[in-house]
């Protein structure tokens, strides 16, 4: 496992728990259709949105080894995409070591 796999593994981690604080937000706010969220990418330094549906949010985060980016963002030697959208893509952590510090740190786990 390497330093740097690690490190982007926590960042990806961070956004997604902060994500986890949009949701709840606008959950209590009963604001419907849309969110904005943080791109989940492994740049540390990355706070681009990302605008979708909180039904499709809810489905990413049903799997823990699933994350929301910008598109652009996927880093094909931690990642796969698995699906596209409009601003969005989605990825399946399938690494050893990024699925395992997925499966640790959801915070729905």
């Amino acid at each position: 496992m390497s330093l740097g796999e690690e490190r982007a593994a926590r960042n990806e981690a961070l956004i997604r728990e902060v994500n986890e604080r949009v949701e709840d937000l606008h959950d209590q706010l009963a604001s419907g259709g849309t969110a904005e969220f943080i791109c989940e990418c492994a740049d540390g330094a990355c706070t681009e949105r990302i605008e979708l549906s909180l039904a499709t949010y809810e489905r990413v985060r049903s799997d823990p080894y699933l994350f929301v980016l910008a598109p652009g963002h996927e880093r094909a030697e931690l990642e796969q995409v698995v699906e596209r959208g409009p601003g969005f893509v989605i990825v399946r952590k399938d690494t050893p070591t990024s699925a395992r510090t997925a499966k640790q740190t959801d915070p729905r786990s």
